[in-house]
């Protein structure tokens, strides 16, 4: 998976743990899922860094 199509697949991801963890009604769900969203996130954020880097080696 390319670093563009990676970041894309996290930022999903996220905003479906954020939803999903809105959506929970037990507080022990919820408090996982927004672990899951920040995953998420920071792997979307690492992918970035990913094809900044690739585009200064160009």
């Amino acid at each position: 998976m390319s670093a563009e199509n990676d970041r894309a697949f996290h930022l999903e991801r996220a905003e479906h743990c954020r939803k999903m963890a809105e959506e929970a009604g037990d507080l022990a769900v919820r408090h996982l899922h927004e672990q899951l969203a920040q995953f998420h996130e920071a792997e979307a954020r690492r992918s970035a860094a990913e094809m900044a880097t690739d585009q200064d080696l160009i």
